[in-house]
């Protein structure tokens, strides 16, 4: 709906009052203009009744024709009727009817009140000449109340009216008004409307981003004033729109030339950064990403989901994400470290960084570990095949002999552990593991290990035990990711703890994990150490003086990568002298991870 323009809003409502005020103005003055044009009529004819009054009383009872056409004519001048009235109340002259068939007068309010007082004023209907008239009565001779009675009336036909009529008088205000208002219209619209509609018109452009706008100073002093503070708020504005496009080019080009692709987006995800790596990575030019959601131009799921992770709107979302991506660009696979973050505006940052070389080199190396493994194993075996018939066979220097074949069948069987942790460790270490979650008995477990760890244990004369709370205890997880664990944490406390020593081995069901601990009565790991033990082939020779034999350095890093798989985490405490304890919390439920 168009609404009304604001000088017509401002000046009608105005008019239309002043309008009304004159007109009840003119009808007030018309009024009264005629009152008192009859107020002096009245005195007029008292007068004038004074003055037959004494005309009359010279001549007597008798009154000549000539002063009866004198006095005709003295009233006609005033447009008035004139009644002389004898005391009997007879009619003796009348100037506008025949006193022939006029009745008695004495009856009339005016005479009687003349005959009563000396003289009256009335105004009541004339049944004479039918209609209303204003009567004035005096006695000819005051000292004679039964004598003549003088009656002057003006009947209403001739009342006296203003010459003007009340429409020309209203009509000629309202029109003085309406020019007044004109007249006003047009100065008020020239110094204040019409500059305030620029000042309107200017400030709409400027605020859908038209800064070259500008408005001529035109109008009352203030609306000038404002026109040039206008004018320069709207130069400065551009100015530092101007700058800020400078920046933002400068910001562009700076992140073009980063080699990782960065989007950044608005609280309502519309796209405000893309560099040109990003653009690249999602095969979409910036200018056709800019201003829209990633929605309408990403195809990858995992791109999108990094979006939604620590979206506004999303319950209790990160403020910040690291996470790892693969994407499929021309048939070739491509690994993307992410860092996503909410910025301060309520928007995402999105950082990839390319890891697909890195990746592959992992990739390749655990290849390489788990062929190279399967590789070596056949000719180690063969090798120890070998030297376990010649210990049989030669016998011309028996003890020499079992000297060197007891270090080769060592070494043998070091080579042995080491490939077969390594096979280990490549298993677990492999991108694609899947955890399978099954029911897991402790008992189970526990069996398992004094079969597989006890003849060790009673070689070492170390003491293995087992603790389960609460009994017949079972849980989710992947049996046999855990027997690996178990078996590296278990084979590791009973190499380092000395003869005499225990290892204890127990598992606690609690409501929201799983705790599954490996601890023995050791020498214990020096504190500097700790934070390196789980590294791979990372061996802490100078705490494990004494024990018999020397591990793969693998065990930890193979426990380290099977809990991960299994969605749960390790923690290790240990003091010289004293013990380790290796505890792992696994979570309850299914522990399959991607």
């Amino acid at each position: 709906m168009t609404s009304r323009p604001f000088l017509s809003r401002l000046i009608l409502p105005f008019a239309v009052l002043i309008v009304l005020i004159v007109s009840a103005s003119g009808v007030v003055i018309y009024l009264i203009g005629n009152q008192a044009v009859r107020g002096q009529q009245l005195k007029d004819l008292n007068h004038l009744t004074v003055r037959l009054r004494d005309r009359l009383a010279t001549e007597g009872d008798q009154i000549s024709p000539a002063t009866e056409r004198q006095v005709a004519e003295f009233v006609h001048l005033l447009n008035a009727r004139l009644t002389l009235i004898d005391g009997d109340g007879k009619v003796v002259i009348d100037t506008a009817a025949d006193i022939r068939v006029m009745p008695n007068h004495n009856d009339r309010p005016e005479v009687i009140a003349a005959r009563k007082t000396g003289s009256s004023f009335q105004t009541r209907f004339s049944h004479t000449i039918q209609e209303d008239s204003m009567y004035v009565a005096d006695l000819v001779d005051p000292a004679r109340p039964g004598g003549y009675v003088l009656r002057l009336s003006y009947p209403r036909s001739q009342w006296a009216t203003l010459d003007v009529p009340v429409w020309a008088i209203v009509a000629g205000g309202a029109a003085l008004t309406l020019i007044s208002i004109a007249a006003f219209s047009f100065i008020l619209n020239r110094q204040w409307i019409a500059p305030v509609r620029r000042l309107a018109v200017a400030s709409e452009k400027l605020a859908a981003g038209d800064w070259q706008t500008r408005v001529e100073p035109a109008g009352a002093d203030d609306l000038r004033f404002f026109s040039t503070r206008l004018n320069q708020v709207a130069l400065n504005l551009q100015k530092q729109l101007q700058e800020m496009r400078i920046q933002r080019g400068d910001l562009q080009a700076v992140v073009d030339t980063l080699p990782d692709p960065i989007l950044l987006t608005d609280p309502q995800r519309r796209i405000l950064l893309i560099n040109a790596p990003g653009a690249r990575l999602l095969e979409v030019s910036p200018d056709q990403a800019i201003g829209k959601t990633p929605v309408s131009f990403v195809s990858d799921e995992a791109i999108l989901e990094l979006f939604e992770y620590v979206s506004p709107s999303a319950d209790n979302s990160p403020d910040q994400l690291h996470r790892e991506i693969r994407l499929t660009r021309s048939g070739q696979r491509l690994t993307y470290q992410t860092f996503v973050t909410r910025t301060d505006g309520g928007g995402v940052l999105v950082m990839l960084r390319d890891v697909t070389a890195l990746s592959n080199a992992v990739q390749m190396k655990t290849d390489f570990v788990a062929n190279a493994s399967h590789e070596l194993r056949t000719p180690i075996a063969a090798i120890k095949i070998a030297f376990e018939t010649l210990q049989d066979v030669y016998a011309d220097d028996p003890e020499q002999t079992s000297k060197c074949v007891g270090v080769i069948a060592g070494h043998l069987q070091r080579l042995e552990d080491m490939l077969r942790d390594l096979l280990d460790l490549s298993s677990v270490e492999r991108p694609d593991l899947r955890a399978t979650a099954g029911r897991v008995s402790a008992a189970d477990l526990f069996g398992l290990l004094r079969s597989s760890m006890g003849p060790m244990a009673q070689r070492k004369l170390v003491e293995l035990k087992f603790e389960e709370r609460p009994s017949h205890a079972e849980f989710m997880s992947d049996e046999r990711l855990l027997n690996l664990v178990l078996k590296n944490l278990v084979e590791n406390s009973i190499k380092y703890t000395p003869s005499g020593g225990s290892v204890t081995v127990s598992v606690e069901i609690e409501p929201t994990e799983v705790l599954v601990k490996v601890s023995d009565t050791g020498i214990g790991i020096p504190q500097e150490h700790l934070d390196r033990v789980f590294e791979r082939f990372y061996q802490v020779n100078a705490a494990r003086t004494g024990s018999s034999g020397r591990g793969t350095g693998l065990g930890l890093a193979i426990v380290k990568h099977a809990i991960n798989g299994l969605n749960g985490s390790v923690r290790l405490e240990s003091t010289v002298g004293v013990g380790t304890t290796v505890a792992c919390a696994l979570p309850q439920g299914s522990p399959a991870r991607a």
